[in-house]
Parts: structure tokens; sequence; C-alpha cells
């Protein structure tokens, strides 16, 4: 009896020994990726080729790319390949579902997009957020399709669907009503480095004076309104030297953001929009601000939040959504919905150097919390179906 259980166990013990040597074929969609311009999903999924490729040697990739590939992925591991697929029209439907029909990988991961008509057995998708859901007016009907077909399709193949905040996994289910067993969790990564400069002795942008700060596409879904009313509260309420500085592109509902401006009167000229800014001058404008305000009414992460504490500044973010979960206790949370609410958060920090101390140090903790060795490593699990 103890000798059968044993022959079991070596059993069971060599095929497991096979399984975890078994080198995988991993293909991904690194379109996004390689792309020009680079924005949250963009950067997602580089940095997360970049740092799989720095943490698995044994499995072989072949990385997708579209004809404008720009060298981002040149370097990498001998264990990576890549695959430039040359059509310019249709690149998923029809170029990516022929490279599946002619060599089909182990698994296809599909980190930014949307999964081809033709695919391996296995299929890994990142899902980043159901936005469209709580703000269909601020997508064109073509995005809503797209956004329909890209999750009914990794329904209907039977995805193992990752996503990187669990407030989008519980939209996905209350949407989508997916059975935990296809939902896989993965905290996402972040580079606190890359924030992690010196204040400038003069404010970016010919900005003078102290300021509040927000970053984001200005649209409605930023809730850019409430934070207007907030600051014009604030300053009926004390005497302050901030004002208040709006980074990022015009998006829906900008309209209703102009007019709230225009109905200033003389703090009109305190309320500062930027537009674009790069790299550099946003870093500069972070580190620089009194405050960061970010009163989102929805977001499947939130990167500012992240960027903010990394910059050492204090941050009044949404108690709703994924900002909770990002933020911890390292912000103060506020009903976005509630300007007065933000005007207390605000006047706070402002009134109590105590206070902004504390979160600024509970933030620059908090970001230890994500890593893109972590991202990695959890992705890897997913792609190839093993665990610790």
């Amino acid at each position: 009896m103890v000798f059968s259980q044993w022959k079991v166990s070596v059993a069971k013990s060599e095929l497991e020994l096979q399984f975890n040597e078994f080198i995988m074929l991993i293909g991904v969609d690194a379109s996004r990726a390689s792309g020009k311009e680079k924005t949250g999903t963009e950067n997602y999924s580089r940095n997360l080729i970049l740092n799989l490729a720095k943490i698995d040697r044994k499995n072989n990739y072949i990385l997708y790319l579209k004809p404008d590939y720009d060298t981002e992925f040149d370097h990498l591991a001998k264990n990576f390949r890549l695959k430039i697929i040359p059509a310019k029209r249709f690149w998923t439907q029809i170029g990516l579902s022929r490279e599946m029909l002619l060599k089909k990988p182990d698994v296809l991961f599909v980190p930014a997009h949307i999964l081809p008509p033709i695919t391996p057995a296995k299929t890994v998708v990142t899902i980043h957020d159901l936005a469209w859901k709580y703000f269909p007016g601020a997508y064109s009907h073509s995005e809503i399709r797209l956004q329909k077909l890209a999750i009914s399709r990794a329904i209907k193949k039977k995805s193992q669907i990752i996503a990187y905040s669990l407030s989008t996994l519980l939209d996905l289910k209350k949407y989508f009503n997916l059975d935990n067993s296809r939902l896989s969790f993965v905290p996402m990564g972040f580079n606190p480095e890359k924030f992690a400069v010196e204040k400038s002795k003069s404010n970016p942008l010919d900005i003078n004076g102290p300021y509040i700060l927000s970053v984001g596409r200005l649209e409605t879904k930023k809730n850019i309104v409430n934070l207007i009313k907030a600051y014009i509260l604030l300053r009926q309420e004390r005497k302050i030297k901030e004002k208040l500085v709006l980074t990022g592109k015009p998006g829906f509902g900008y309209k209703e953001i102009e007019k709230t401006i225009e109905s200033l009167g003389l703090i009109k000229s305190d309320v500062i929009i930027t537009g674009y800014v790069s790299d550099d001058d946003l870093r500069q404008l972070y580190v620089n601000a009194s405050i960061f305000v970010f009163p989102s009414l929805y977001e499947g992460f939130g990167f500012p939040i992240l960027e903010a504490f990394a910059s050492g500044v204090p941050v009044v973010t949404s108690s709703i959504s994924s900002m909770p979960e990002i933020a911890g206790n390292a912000a103060l949370l506020v009903n976005p919905k509630k300007p007065f609410e933000i005007t207390a958060a605000i006047s706070q920090i402002l009134n109590k150097p105590a206070l902004k101390k504390s979160l600024i140090s509970k933030g620059k903790a908090r970001i230890n919390l994500y890593s893109w060795e972590t991202c990695a490593k959890e992705t890897l699990k997913v792609l190839t179906g093993m665990d610790d």
C-alpha cells in the first residue's frame, strides 16, 4: 500500500518535471507596443514584452509587428524572434490570421488589441477597462463595435482574460457573467525612477507661482467640470496662491469645460490649460505641484496617481472605480460628484503640513507594490498555465 502510493507519487513528480521542462512557443501581438505614439495600453504592452525578455530565457517568443515597427525590440534575447506582417489594411483580421494559419504558436497573447479570427487553441488577452460601458457617448459607434467584438471574440474562443485592476475584473463579471476560472488578476507594473527628478528653480511652462495639478484627457470621464467648481469654492473659502493647472488633450465634453472656465470671471486667468506636454515637462509639472487632484469618474487603473506618488506630491482622488484600489491609504479619497468634498480635501492638505508630509511618505511606499518584473512574472504564469 505504501509502496503503491510511493510509485504514484514518483510518477506524478516525473510528469510535473516533464511539464516544467516543456518549452513553449509564445506568440505576442506586439503591434501596439512598437507604435510611434504610445499611450497607456501601448506602454503596458512595450514594458511587459521588455520584462518578459528579461525573466524568461527558456520559452521561445514570436513578436508579430506591423510594417511601421520602430526597432524597439531589435536587441532582445535570442529566444525572441520578430515577424513583420506586411498587411497595411486589416492587419489583425487578415495578416495576423494568415500567420496563425501558417504557423500556430502554442499560445497567442494579445496585450492591447483584439484577437484575430484564426487563433491557436490557447489564447490570452488583456482587457484594460470597460469605460465604454460607463461613458458610451465618449466613443464613436465604430470604437464601441470594436470593443464589443474584442470581448465577444475572447469569450467565444475561451481565452484567459487578464485584468490589472480588481475593479475591471468585477466589471467583467458584472457585464459578461464570466467565471472566476477565466479571469486572471495581474498587478500592473510601474517604473518610479522615471519620475524621480529634482524640482526646478522656476516652474515649468512659465507657470508663475504654486499650483494644483490635474493630468489626463480633458473630458467628461475625468470629471474636470467638478474639479473647476471645487477650485471656485476653494477660492471663495480662503485666499490661496495656487493656480489650477490642467494637463491633457481635449476630449469628449470639452465644450462644457470651456464654458465653465469662461464663467470664472476674475479668476479665469488662474486656470491654465497646457494641452499635451512632453515627458520631460510632465515630470517637472508633477514634482513642482503643491497638490495633485485626480477626481476621475472611471479608471481602468489610474497611472497618474502612481506618477504623483513617485514625484513626492500629495494626492486627492476619487473613492470609486479603481482609484481606491491603487491609492490605498496614501491619498485623500473623495466623492467625485461632490465638488465641496474635493474642495475640503485640498483645503486640508494646504492647512495641515503634517498631513501633507504623511501622504507623501505613504505614497512613496505605495509605489513599491507595482513593478514590471512582478507584472511579467505573473503574466508568464498565465501564458504557461503554471503556478509556483
